[in-house]
């Protein structure tokens, strides 16, 4: 749907006249507070679809503006998501409440829906700053005319890296009654395909006048079923119409329909929504083989622990159990796409937070102290919360045509599992760096867990750089196949070198004497991941290049960044100062 941000206000101008003048319509004249509009008509039924009309609705397939046939239950959740930023919102089920926007209209345009956060973005559409959703009706004048029509107007002419944050914010929300206001007027339901388009077109019931007249009068005729049947609850009218519906979708273009699994798939991912669910067993294994480390220096000596430890089997079982989940979910989601995941940066997150856990219980099974595998849970979880972030967008769209290569699984795949590799490093080199807070003399076991947990350091630090040099060369190749040279000194490429050459000379502390110490290779990896962070997100939200396919406009660096940047440095000066100024015996 990102095409409705750039459209101009004309157009929201239109469909708003279509949707009627709130005079005309029953819809509360607008007012200053987006929150004091109220509806005089009754609510609708909450979650009024059956469970048989649920199961059949679900599966109809529908065209997204980004031309991606799916079913309509993840669409819906789309919708929702997209207008609410919420996937279930005052109570309602997804699909239930983006088919009541279509059949009960005049209800929703006076409920509070349009998600508003940012309070530059409150102050203009002069709302309380308390307010978090918008009630759409308030958004027009007393004329019916759409009250940030001259604002998004000036945010849309104003370069995007002299925007206010407050005016990004505004195309967002703008975006999100857009979609509100084609959803009311069925723009958005285009589950009807063009008969003989070239490119297999759906179309909505605004289509329809462009149809040949028995096609026309065919579609018209389902469409009215299915929201009659929608309208008065009726599971005979609704089965009905979504049979004729989809007898159409496969008479027109079957070639773009996905298969009955890709459709089961999907769905289930939607409701399944593994890679947030997983996160808890991650959780639970932090914690417990944190503790299970602690407790091994402070009462074992740092001794490994048998695989049949209960506390330590307490921490694993949840491991294997969450890299079960991470699995299923990244191969539901390759059934469903038809593609390997990563094409965009919520994939390639999903799929470097799995490289994460692969790489932790393949290293925890060769130490057995706990530690890795807790590291490797925490940054788990942290690029899956990342991940979860509004910057990623998690729906599946077709890819560019630069990324339509067998190249995408080999290249990406190696590069964004050295990622998982070095950042699972830093996050051992930062550990290596706190246990040195606790240096003084007696104090062997934390001594020996230092050395111990280097030479895994180092054994991981090898394997990052192999991967991030290797991927790189097949990132040339491809280069050469997409752009016709093999390397032209793209940001992306740029940065990519960079990390190559920050991580190779670390790697030579090892053969340089006053450099050859746990802190020191501890220090390089932690502060160096910091190239890594640039060369992943940086280059793609920050810069713009050949490779910032899905990042947008270049935008500034966040405020976090520069304290999260003074916290690394300040753990390194201090773990120094005290290799410094104490013994170990």
């Amino acid at each position: 749907m990102r095409s409705f941000r750039g459209a101009p206000a004309i157009l929201l101008a239109i469909l708003l006249a279509l949707l009627g003048a709130p005079g005309s319509t029953g819809i509360a004249v607008a007012q200053s507070d987006g929150a004091a509009h109220t509806h005089a008509m009754d609510a609708p039924p909450q979650n009024f679809l059956s469970p048989e009309a649920t199961h059949i609705l679900q599966r109809l397939l529908v065209q997204d503006y980004q031309g991606r046939t799916k079913p309509l239950d993840t669409y819906s959740l789309e919708m929702v998501m997209k207008v609410t930023k919420k996937g279930h919102y005052l109570g309602w089920r997804p699909l239930d409440m983006y088919l009541s926007w279509l059949v009960d209209g005049d209800y929703w345009t006076g409920q509070p829906l349009l998600y508003v956060h940012h309070p530059g973005t409150k102050e203009l559409l002069s709302i309380d700053p308390s307010i978090d959703h918008v009630v759409p009706a308030s958004l027009w004048d007393a004329r019916g005319r759409y009250r940030m029509a001259d604002e998004v107007e000036t945010t849309l002419r104003t370069p995007p890296s002299e925007r206010s944050k407050a005016r990004t914010k505004l195309l967002s929300f703008d975006e999100e009654f857009q979609i509100f206001v084609a959803t009311v007027r069925g723009i958005t339901l285009r589950i009807f395909p063009v008969p003989n388009d070239p490119n297999h077109a759906w179309t909505g019931p605004e289509g329809f006048s462009s149809l040949d007249p028995q096609t026309q009068q065919e579609y018209q005729g389902l469409y009215d079923k299915l929201i009659g049947g929608l309208q008065t609850r009726n599971d005979q009218l609704i089965t009905e119409a979504a049979a004729g519906i989809h007898a159409a979708q496969v008479a027109h273009s079957t070639e773009i329909m996905p298969s009955d699994a890709q459709l089961t798939a999907e769905i289930t991912l939607n409701h399944l929504n593994p890679f947030v669910w997983v996160m808890l067993p991650y959780l639970l294994t932090f914690m417990v083989l944190t503790l299970a480390y602690a407790w091994s220096l402070a009462r074992r000596h740092g001794a490994a622990y048998p695989l049949r430890h209960p506390l330590y089997l307490i921490g694993m079982v949840p491991f294997w159990i969450g890299i079960g989940i991470h699995a299923y979910g990244y191969i539901l989601r390759w059934i469903v796409s038809g593609r390997a995941p990563l094409s965009n940066g919520y994939e390639s997150l999903i799929f470097i937070s799995l490289c994460t856990a692969l790489a932790g219980v393949f290293y925890e099974i060769r130490d057995r102290h706990g530690s890795t595998a807790a590291l490797s849970s925490l940054l788990t979880i942290i690029l899956l919360g990342v991940a979860m972030l509004p910057t990623f967008d998690p729906a599946i769209s077709p890819v560019v045509p630069v990324l339509a290569s067998f190249w995408l699984i080999i290249h990406v795949s190696v590069i964004t599992a050295s990622y998982a590799f070095l950042g699972l490093c830093a996050f051992i080199g930062m550990t290596i760096l706190i246990l040195h807070l606790f240096k003084k003399p007696g104090r062997t076991e934390i001594h020996h867990a230092i050395l111990e947990m280097n030479r895994l350091h180092w054994s991981i630090l090898v394997m990052g750089i192999a991967f991030l040099s290797v991927g790189t060369l097949l990132g040339g190749v491809w280069a050469n196949e997409s752009w016709g040279r093999y390397w032209g000194w793209d940001p992306k490429e740029t940065w990519a070198l960079i990390t190559i050459l920050i991580y190779g000379a670390i790697a030579h502390f090892r053969f340089i004497e006053p450099l050859n110490t746990p802190r020191m290779l501890a220090s390089g990896t932690f502060l160096a991941i910091s190239t890594v962070v640039m060369t992943y997100f940086g280059v793609n939200y920050l810069l713009s290049g050949l490779h910032s396919y899905a990042a947008g406009d270049a935008a500034g660096v966040p405020p976090w960044i520069y304290v999260a940047g003074a916290l690394m440095v300040l753990l390194v000066l201090a773990a120094a100062q005290r290799d410094r100024t104490h013994r170990w015996a």
